[in-house]
């Protein structure tokens, strides 16, 4: 009965804490946060430089020290840096030169750590108490709901990190109280913040809510030595499994180029001349559209194959990356809800069939290693992007940032047929082997 009432509640922690985790406040306005605090634009690209590599760094031995230990201890220790990230913001000096600089690296270090240390440890551990309940058939349903409600929650994140980020909204909120209390920007950039702080607090209070299944964990002081065993026997298991390969194949190159042109997509709005505006609504319209996509990837998880579901996501792909390569106005709205919502069928596929493969003894690990290739293409992608843009902007010192970006998006699918090609090249022969 234990086991059977600690899957159930694992599964519902899972859904509340990755809802609260996942979704932002700042997110919206996340460059304009950047220099609104005063830091400039070199400053806001070495400062995510550092987030990915921190990340990269931390991944895989928190990922393997979670199997080691209890994945439970590693998922409380991010929603600890969690909740340290975000006071560090609301305490950082608004225009302090390079006392800010040091609050904002304190802050990327600490989140790329907290964002290594969740990474797969918090699926590990409600995967694992519905494989101890012979529950594990259940595990698609929870990621397609847990997926449904992190995207409408989504909604409502960025509908209101905006609004309370724009000092003409709240001057109007204020004013029906019978205020004449003026505000202007700098009044309002901690509020997404401080916003955030609240909800991380409900993170923290889910992580302890988690239920442990798994007892024979190692103590702290024997730990480490395991950890690095664990990473090595992991690597060797890989290496023998050809669905987990190309699955870490696939997230590495489709995610790592997907991620490139999400990070660059309000300049793309900017390009296809939607209006500021509109900016955060199309954001809630993905995030809706997003919501529908769990039952759909249910549907194909159950009905088609492997290799028909990762076809047809790569066709979509493809023809998204064509036509925001045309960079239509208005209409190029389209090909971006297409390439997100195939996204966020990817992310669900992945999420059922890597979970099939993998061993309760190395799952955390695994799941690791998938972020940590992610990010480290997506760090090696930017900077060949940084210097593609270079060379096209040296080509005619007098060409427009806007007409260069717009150059630049033939990169993108011209990469990702590339990336294709290999994918299947690579796959083709690691089976035949």
């Amino acid at each position: 009965m234990d086991v059977l009432k600690h899957a159930n509640d694992n599964a519902r922690t899972f859904l509340l804490y990755r809802v609260f985790f996942r979704a932002r406040y700042y997110y919206p306005i996340f460059t304009l946060l950047f220099l609104d605090f005063g830091l400039t634009l070199s400053q806001f690209a070495i400062l995510n430089s550092i987030w990915a590599l921190t990340i990269v760094l931390f991944e895989i031995p928190l990922g393997a020290l979670s199997d080691v230990i209890g994945r439970k201890k590693i998922v409380i220790f991010s929603a600890i840096l969690l909740n340290l990230e975000l006071l560090i913001w609301l305490f950082a000096p608004i225009d302090g030169g390079n006392k800010l600089f040091y609050f904002f690296l304190a802050n990327r270090i600490i989140s790329g750590i907290c964002e290594a240390a969740s990474s797969g440890a918090d699926e590990a551990l409600a995967y694992d108490s519905l494989k101890k309940a012979k529950l594990e058939k259940k595990w698609p349903s929870i990621l397609e709901k847990t997926q449904r409600y992190t995207s409408l929650y989504f909604i409502f994140v960025l509908l209101v990190g905006a609004m309370v980020y724009d000092p003409n909204i709240i001057n109007t909120i204020i004013s029906l109280f019978g205020s004449i209390t003026i505000v202007d920007q700098k009044d309002c950039i901690k509020i997404p913040i401080f916003i955030n702080l609240m909800a991380a607090l409900m993170v923290l209070f889910q992580a302890f809510q988690f239920h442990e299944v798994t007892q024979t964990r190692l103590p702290l002081n024997k730990a480490a030595k395991e950890t690095i065993k664990n990473i090595f026997k992991t690597i060797i298991w890989i290496k023998k499994s050809a669905t987990i390969v190309i699955l870490l194949i696939i997230i590495m190159l489709s995610e790592s180029i997907i991620l490139q042109f999400l990070t660059l997509m309000q300049k793309y709005w900017k390009v296809i001349e939607i209006p500021i505006f509109y900016y955060g609504i199309i954001g809630s319209v993905l995030a809706l559209c997003a919501s529908s996509i769990p039952a759909l990837g249910k549907y194909c998880y159950n009905k088609l194959g492997f290799k028909a579901n990762f076809s047809i996501c790569y066709i979509n792909l493809l023809l998204a990356f064509i036509l925001i390569s045309l960079s239509i106005n208005l209409y190029g709205v389209l090909p971006v809800i297409l390439l997100y919502c195939t996204y966020q069928l990817i992310i669900f596929l992945n999420g059922c069939y890597i979970h099939d493969s993998c061993n309760e003894s190395n799952r955390a690990t695994v799941l690791s290693f998938q972020s940590m290739l992610s990010f480290s293409k997506y760090g090696i992608l930017s900077i060949t992007y940084s210097y593609l843009v270079t060379m096209l902007s040296n080509s005619n010192v007098e060409r427009n940032p806007d007409i260069v970006f717009e150059i630049s998006l033939f990169s993108f699918p011209t990469y990702f047929l590339i990336s294709t090609i290999l994918i299947y090249l690579i796959a083709k022969k690691y089976i035949n082997k």
